[in-house]
């Protein structure tokens, strides 16, 4: 079955959405229940909805506000590259601005069946501009 880019560019943009919803549910929701997720690559790899949502849960409690803007989103397939930059306010006030690259695969209903992130916490730096 093919797809067209524009409704994988549809799933991207629903997972950046919901990366900006400072609601782990509705993150987590964009994922399938068999999805592997490496986010950030290098770290645990995630396998079940409860590790998951978890995450979600946790990187939510570390920001008064957080999310993820697309720059640039490439798709093939069900497949799809995205270069991103995050924002946001950390509970101690300090905006901070970091960037990455999401790899993405979606199943035909448009949830993430995998997604490999190349980002690293430790390379948030702070932010000037107000959010």
């Amino acid at each position: 079955m093919t797809i067209s880019s524009h409704t994988v560019r549809e799933f991207v943009d629903r997972y950046f959405e919901a990366t900006r919803s400072n609601d782990a549910q509705q993150w987590a929701s964009c994922f399938s229940a068999n999805a592997i997720v490496d986010d950030p690559v290098g770290s645990l790899t995630l396998t079940s909805p409860e590790a998951i949502i978890a995450q979600g849960r946790a990187f939510v409690a570390a920001f008064e506000t957080v999310g993820l803007e697309a720059e640039f989103v490439h798709t093939i397939g069900y497949e799809a590259v995205a270069y991103w930059t995050g924002r946001g306010v950390t509970k101690e006030g300090r905006r901070v601005r970091f960037k990455g690259v999401n790899l993405f695969t979606f199943d035909e209903d448009g949830k993430i069946l995998s997604l490999k992130g190349y980002w690293s916490p430790s390379q948030m730096t702070d932010e000037t501009e107000i959010m």
